[in-house]
């Protein structure tokens, strides 16, 4: 895809004014969409940004699809004129026209967005942190994490009254506290997993008053990660997910709610996903990840034969699958037709009938990850979605003073609020990073051309790490991670075709990040896996593997994210590591042949926590590292002189500013900003379809 010259200039060399206000409008509003959650607002927003900007195509056009997105959200009409407008007076945007089509067909499918069958959509509580908890039956409460303390909660959705009921969480360090949970059917007691230090976790169950907290369950050897996800009709027993990370597996399990041995039941597939028990207890529906981890099926089990049958197979991300209340169908979320949506499929007696149905589409914000919660009784179902943006910006330092000499512009042409980890090419011309990047989520590679403006999208079938790519210093490939429950792995990825061949993997818990020699002949890396082997810190040649430990850190035994980054002559290894207890970050340096390390500098670990990233300058005499130092927590980018003296600020703060990547010009920088770092979470509730799919049957029939 070629953008205008303009766009170009705008984003990586000094936009002019008006361009900035466009899009610094366009943020604003999807801020006020996704963070705020306010819909009448951005709404205003985006028609002003439409008015106004009507010469800058991609900002309006950009507006034009958020506003219809808005609209579908609050289940309205309005959503198909701003589709329409969008297709009619702005057909050279490609992308967002692709988009408003594919919207326009599937609101034609559902029936039209105002649902005359009476399907509502409505918005319920946001949280910041994860809404990994349930509905109660009768709809009055749902259980959380209280992330400030990492306690079990339930909250009062009448009211918006918020209620601990564990007092034995060890806070923001989240080293021992409440994870997922689940309501029972009366409505009387939660299970939910506790976690000690982030392992051995076992299954809880306590009176929805705080009465009676017990242990019920614990497995040594399936004991890594614990998911407790639906009782059983007569209440005695809980569905749950298992996990070990060595050998990766997962298992699903029927535990008493009394205490007592689990019930694992017979799954084909290794680590199934997001298992639903039916209402009668004979039927499991699951997802399995296919081959290329990007996409999964939906499967179902026969628990009175083991019998396993296709329940969905198709292109598409089909995933989460849901029974309903009474049996009958399947609900699941699927991406097939270019956004996430929900979707039905009929089951009659363990087999399913006819083609999926959708229900409603667009039910994610930019980025989103959906999360079933559950079903009422009434046959209303919660869910949560992720509503965490974030960008990639470019602006430029003064090489001498270290301060920001431009505001901030930026950078990725499309898709905007879902780009990170930008990285720049080691000749300057182009700039790498993520769309869709979420932990542990399908994302896309992104390279960017600073001279043409063309985007190109790298066909890479791997679930990347958060963090920037690296790149080979011939500019053909770059170095990706990937980060699963048991292991880290390096790939090289071919930047014209795809391709990615493993270079190295280590065991985890996360070694940190590494780092490749400007002359892109040696890998630095530590060493992972049991307590006993870290701390090392090791150099490998890249030609033929031969490593060698040159350095030890004793405090990375204690696990955490320790950073390294090699300084651009290639003679200096510059350390990000927690000390003293986890209570401060030091900065140290050492020489690349081996020796002592010298510690720069350190500041509170409460400065520095959700941004783990540092970078050299080019000139190799400063270290940029992001601090949180004003009352309002903002992160600030700051300065550290290699020769010593006071860390200098730069005059650049934006919300969950994150990696930093130096242009080889030394002036220009590119790095992510958003709320990735502080997500928020919305609970919704999908009412009345149900009802409406039974009379949408029988006036078929008639």
């Amino acid at each position: 895809m070629i953008i205008p010259t303009l766009v170009v200039m705008a984003v990586l060399a000094a936009a002019p004014q008006n361009q900035d206000k466009a899009e610094v409008a366009l943020k604003a509003a999807m801020d006020k969409e996704v963070l705020d959650g306010n819909l009448k607002a951005a709404i205003e927003q985006y028609r002003k940004i439409v008015a106004t900007y009507r010469g800058n195509r991609s900002v309006a056009a950009r507006a034009l699809l958020q506003l219809g997105q808005c609209h579908e959200k609050q289940g309205d009409t309005e959503a198909r004129k701003a589709y329409d407008q969008l297709v009619r007076e702005y057909g050279d945007q490609k992308e967002p026209v692709a988009t408003a089509r594919t919207r326009l067909a599937a609101l034609g499918q559902a029936g039209g967005i105002s649902h005359p069958s009476g399907i509502t959509l409505r918005k319920v509580w946001a949280i910041s942190g994860d809404l990994i908890g349930s509905p109660s039956p009768d709809g009055r409460y749902h259980s959380f994490v209280d992330w400030e303390t990492g306690d079990l909660a339930v909250r009062d959705l009448a009211t918006g009254q918020n209620r601990r009921l564990t007092n034995t969480a060890t806070g923001r360090n989240y080293e021992e506290g409440a994870e997922y949970s689940v309501i029972s059917g009366d409505g009387r007691q939660i299970a939910y997993a506790w976690h000690h230090k982030w392992q051995d976790y076992e299954l809880r169950v306590i009176g929805m008053d705080g009465s009676n907290p017990r242990t019920v369950y614990r497995d040594k050897e399936f004991g890594d990660e614990l998911e407790p996800l639906q009782w059983t009709a007569d209440g005695k027993q809980i569905l749950t997910a298992l996990w070990r990370r060595e050998p990766k597996e997962a298992r699903i399990a029927l535990i008493p709610a009394a205490g007592g041995p689990a019930r694992i039941l017979p799954t084909r597939a290794k680590s199934p996903w997001d298992p639903s028990l039916s209402p009668d207890g004979r039927f499991l529906v699951y997802g399995v990840r296919k081959a290329d981890r990007r996409d999964s099926d939906l499967f179902l089990l026969s628990l009175d034969d083991g019998q396993e049958v296709p329940l969905v197979q198709s292109p598409a991300h089909d995933s989460k699958p849901v029974w309903t209340p009474d049996g009958k169908k399947v609900l699941f979320v699927s991406d097939r037709t270019g956004t996430w949506g929900f979707w039905t499929i009929d089951v009659v007696d363990g087999k399913p009938q006819g083609v999926p149905q959708l229900v409603k589409d667009g039910v994610t914000a930019v980025g989103g990850v959906i999360r079933p919660n559950g079903f009422t009784r009434q046959g209303a179902f919660y869910y949560s979605t992720n509503t965490s943006i974030t960008d990639v910006y470019v602006t430029e330092l003064d090489p001498v003073e270290g301060r920001m000499l431009r505001q901030p512009a930026p950078a990725a042409p499309r898709f905007v609020g879902s780009n990170s980890a930008p990285s720049w090419s080691p000749d300057g011309r182009r700039l790498a990073y993520y769309r869709g990047t979420y932990w542990n989520e399908p994302s896309t590679l992104v390279i960017l051309s600073v001279e043409t403006g063309e985007v190109r999208d790298i066909p890479v079938k791997l679930k990347q790490s958060p963090a920037p790519v690296i790149w080979h210093p011939d500019g053909r490939s770059v170095l990706v991670r990937t980060i699963r429950p048991d292991v880290l792995t390096n790939y090289w990825v071919d930047l014209q075709t795809g391709d990615h061949r493993i270079f190295r993997s280590f065991p985890m818990p996360p070694p940190g990040g590494g780092d490749i020699s400007p002359d892109g002949k040696t890998l630095f890396h530590f060493t992972g896996g049991e307590p006993k082997l870290r701390g090392g810190v090791i150099s490998c040649d890249i030609q033929t593997g031969q490593e060698r430990e040159i350095a030890r850190v004793p405090e990375l035994a204690g696990g955490g994210f320790p950073v390294l980054k090699v300084s651009p002559d290639s003679k200096v290894l510059a350390l990000r590591v927690t000390v003293d207890g986890n209570k401060w970050t030091a900065i140290r340096l050492a020489p690349v042949a081996g020796g002592e390390w010298r510690e720069l500098c350190r500041f509170p670990k409460s400065e520095t926590d959700g941004s783990w990233q540092i970078a050299w300058t080019p000139d190799g005499r400063n270290l940029l590292i992001v601090r949180r130092t004003g009352k309002d927590g903002m992160p600030e980018l700051w300065r550290i002189p290699i020769a010593g003296g006071e860390p200098q600020r730069t005059g650049l703060s934006m919300e969950g500013m994150r990696p930093v990547s130096f242009h080889p010009d030394g002036r220009r920088i590119a790095f992510e900003s958003g709320s990735r770092g502080n997500k928020t979470n919305e609970l919704w509730v999908l009412e009345n379809f149900l009802g409406a799919a039974e009379s949408k049957a029988v006036s078929g029939a008639k």
